[in-house]
């Protein structure tokens, strides 16, 4: 039999205003005015999973209240989101970005617990750059290992039709293809290329958290790059889902992702609860 209060008590819920979602702005995780978070919850919440949202914009802009449907998202499903803001380019690399992504997400293991959150249950997500940053500091052990901890203490990664995985492989397509582009992956990758690409440093014998890697179909670099990466998780005994979200651009499967009827978004919700 269904239980009419129970159903009234969750459409109060889902009916509440996004005022109502967010739970505290602007947190320091480090020093400076861009290692800021901010952790959107609501009242009750205990023990829930915990998902860090990373923006994109290229290594070089972007701001964490580029969230979109994301806290309505997490409140339907039970989640609580924390959304970052990083140095970027060219005060940093993406090297730099990616030490204040393991930053945040050591702040939030430290504390999440107080804003209802599970430190044991933390996903790490993001579009495009922040889905390059999710993939780096799950990968390569020297961000979180500054912390004190390890890819594997994360429960798993999302992310969202990115691309620099293999930045060496990605530079060299886009040479001559695409002038701006090459550019800004020279901005944020230069030299260090290789050490910072996060399908090259994968390594058989080390632990990483479960990987659900969506890209659209009308881009072939990301198509390669989210498969070379895929590749390389399981060829070193990982697990890595790839999706392809057809009719998508790369604005609005980050725009869209989370809001009713997503598709990316419920398969990342049913992801999230099997780990």
């Amino acid at each position: 039999m269904i239980d009419r209060r129970a159903l009234l008590g969750l459409a109060a819920a889902l009916a509440l205003p996004a005022t109502a979602v967010r739970a505290e702005d602007e947190i320091a995780y480090g020093e400076g005015p861009d290692r800021r978070l901010d952790v959107h919850g609501r009242p009750g919440l205990s023990g829930a999973p915990v998902l860090v949202y990373i923006h994109g914009g290229g290594w070089r802009r972007g701001d964490k209240r580029m969230v979109h449907d994301l806290p309505a998202y997490a409140q339907r499903h039970g989640l609580l989101l924390v959304s970052v803001n990083y140095r970027m380019a060219p005060e940093v690399d993406a090297g730099g970005c990616a030490e204040d992504v393991a930053a945040a997400v050591a702040w939030v293991r430290a504390n999440i617990a107080r804003y209802g959150g599970d430190p044991a249950r933390i996903f790490v997500s993001g579009h495009s750059a922040g889905a390059h940053l999710a993939a780096l500091i799950a990968i390569d052990r020297q961000y979180l290992g500054v912390h004190g901890l390890t890819p594997a203490d994360l429960a798993g990664i999302i992310t969202i039709d990115g691309a620099g995985y293999d930045a060496v492989a990605q530079m060299a397509w886009l040479k001559d293809r695409q002038v701006l582009l090459s550019s800004m992956y020279e901005n944020a990758f230069g030299p260090r290329a290789a050490e910072l690409s996060p399908t090259l440093l994968v390594k058989a014998g080390q632990a990483y958290p479960p990987f659900l890697i969506f890209h659209i179909a009308s881009r072939p670099d990301a198509q390669r790059q989210s498969n070379g990466l895929a590749d390389a998780l399981r060829a070193a005994g990982g697990q890595a889902e790839v999706v392809v979200a057809p009719g998508d651009s790369h604005r609005s499967i980050n725009v869209e992702f989370g809001s009713a009827g997503d598709a990316e978004g419920e398969r990342a919700a049913v992801f999230i609860r099997a780990q």
